[in-house]
């Protein structure tokens, strides 16, 4: 019945051919959906071809005479809601509407016998939304060459289906949801020439071809695809043909190891310059389990640099057939594009070029390391006291069960901190807590009475230093050997420079007579630029010690 213009059938006028008709051909007509299509149902028909739809009166197409996004052309004059034949409605109007995405389920009826459609180079223009097909036997379905640019679904009852064709249909979307279970015996899918480079890369876990365990053939040629997820492939452990050909894809990125039975991976025309190491991994773990697997890298841009050594190394041991590898061409790091004709040789120089070059990067990258670390060292060194004393402000004010000051009060805890030698505690805590404490009534911080148990010693010097107005060192022999005491010193230093606007907290009691040369540098600076008090060895001069010194502290 091809090429004749065909646009209704007279309901009922189906139901008078043969039961014995096996093949029918209505390509190149016009039809549109009416009553007619409730005797689809009674046709004993194995195939149907209705390609070619709507060849004729092309500039009469109107998308907006069809109001349903159901199989149907777009020149009819005739509204699918006109039709009132209840039995047309109850198989082409059962839509139960979704509310997420608002959308229908649509049930198509097709004849119980039939195996084979051929619906392709028809035009059709519309979303493909969730689909219920009839009872049937659809072994093989081509719907390609049509403008179904919104694969949303799922379809459902397709369980015999083996051969799917949705090639060049422009579609831009693919829902993780549109293969159903239903998809069972599912063995070839085509999807080229579409757009799925848009949708692909988002299905980070792999659910588009979850329930597609059988599929031997996958086609997602010229699908402007730049990278595929990891997971994408996860549940196609039988199939034995990927085709990737005619994208954009630079890397191999997505999980190639589980495919056991892969035979053929075409990755012709796309923008591949080597292949990673993880890659030949998972493709050598194929091999070891399937021994006639083949690649196809023509047409991708290779390269042959220091970079794609073990590629190049790989090419040329590897047992993967390598379709044509002798006619491919690679870029050297001069810009030159050579035939890849003897890869062993190819390989041999650039081992060669590789092998100084390493040898310079490596002398580099050491003596730039060494550098950074000598650098780092030496800055640490020379701020090594202004490192620990804000390690240890961030810990106190992190605290708060440490005691902090009010510094908008500008008040303090004590008046003075006491930093001794434990082996001149005599002196503190007779002499010195007598006099200035309990006669003049000075606040002193003694580290034996007023250290809070369960911290550590450092942040109690640090807290104590910085809650106390002053710092009193009592300088002796005995001083200078205490490491503990040298933190103090050095922890009053950094509290005036950057807690206290340079104020000098510090004032020294030289207890005994010390040699300027016994002094470590950093303290003889401190004894040389500030004043201090000597302690005095006579009855008179104590009077006036402990006068200059209550005054100082006052």
């Amino acid at each position: 019945m091809d090429s004749n213009r065909l646009q209704q059938i007279e309901p009922g006028a189906l139901r008078f051919l043969p039961t014995t008709l096996i093949h029918l051909s209505v390509r190149d007509n016009m039809f549109s959906l009416g009553p007619y299509v409730n005797d689809l149902l009674a046709l004993s028909v194995k195939s149907v071809d209705a390609s070619g739809m709507n060849s004729f009166h092309k500039e009469d197409s109107n998308p907006e005479k069809c109001n349903l996004d159901l199989v149907c052309t777009w020149h009819t004059d005739v509204r699918l809601d006109e039709y009132s034949d209840p039995q047309f409605k109850h198989l082409w109007f059962r839509r139960e509407t979704n509310e997420q995405d608002g959308f229908g389920r649509t049930f198509i009826p097709i004849p119980y016998n039939l195996t084979k459609l051929n619906y392709r180079s028809c035009g059709s223009q519309y979303n493909i939304t969730e689909v219920e097909l009839s009872n049937n036997k659809l072994e093989n379905v081509d719907l390609s060459n049509n403008l179904l640019t919104r694969w949303i679904g799922p379809l459902r009852n397709v369980k015999n289906l083996r051969y799917l064709d949705f090639s060049s249909n422009m579609c831009s979307y693919l829902s993780t949801f549109f293969f159903s279970p239903d998809f069972i015996v599912l063995e070839k899918l085509s999807m080229s020439n579409n757009l799925l480079g848009l949708i692909l890369p988002s299905d980070i876990h792999g659910n588009t071809f979850q329930h597609l365990v059988n599929v031997i053939k996958l086609d997602l040629s010229q699908n402007r695809i730049s990278n595929l997820p990891h997971q994408i492939f996860k549940s196609l452990r039988k199939i034995e043909i990927l085709d990737l050909s005619d994208n954009f894809i630079e890397n191999i990125d997505f999980q190639l190891s589980h495919l056991i039975k892969l035979s053929y991976l075409n990755l012709r025309n796309n923008l591949i310059t080597f292949i990673n190491n993880q890659a030949i991994i998972q493709i050598n773990s194929i091999v070891d389990k399937r021994k006639n697997l083949a690649i196809n890298l023509s047409g991708n841009k290779l390269i042959c640099t220091c970079e794609s050594q073990k590629f190049i190394d790989w090419m040329g041991s590897t047992s993967v057939h390598i379709a044509n590898k002798t006619h491919y061409f690679c870029q050297l790091s001069t810009g030159e594009r050579v035939q890849m004709k003897h890869i062993p040789k190819l390989f041999t120089t650039l081992e060669k070029e590789c092998t100084s070059y390493v040898i310079l990067t490596s002398g580099l990258l050491v003596s730039l390391s060494l550098f950074i670390i000598v650098l780092i060292m030496g800055v640490c060194y020379r701020f090594r006291w202004k490192l620990r004393y804000c390690y240890y402000m961030v810990k106190i004010k992190s605290r708060s069960k440490i005691p902090q000051i009010d510094e908008d009060e500008n008040e303090y805890m004590y008046d003075v901190f006491v930093s001794y030698a434990d082996d001149d505690r005599s002196f503190v805590h007779t002499q010195l807590l007598q006099t200035l404490e309990k006669e003049n009534g000075i606040r002193l911080c003694l580290h034996k009475r007023n250290f809070l148990p369960g911290n550590d010693i450092a942040t109690n010097i640090t807290s104590a230093i910085h809650n106390s107005r002053k710092t009193v060192v009592i300088m002796t022999y005995h001083y200078l050997k205490s490491y503990w005491c040298m933190f103090e010193f050095n922890m009053a230093r950094m509290e005036s420079i950057y807690e206290r606007n340079n104020e000098n907290v510090l004032f020294l009691v030289v207890f005994e007579q010390i040699s300027a040369r016994d002094f470590p540098l950093h303290i003889l600076e401190v004894v040389q630029s500030q004043s201090y008090i000597e302690f005095p060895n006579d009855e008179q001069g104590d009077v006036v010690f402990w006068r200059q010194l209550v005054t100082a502290l006052k």
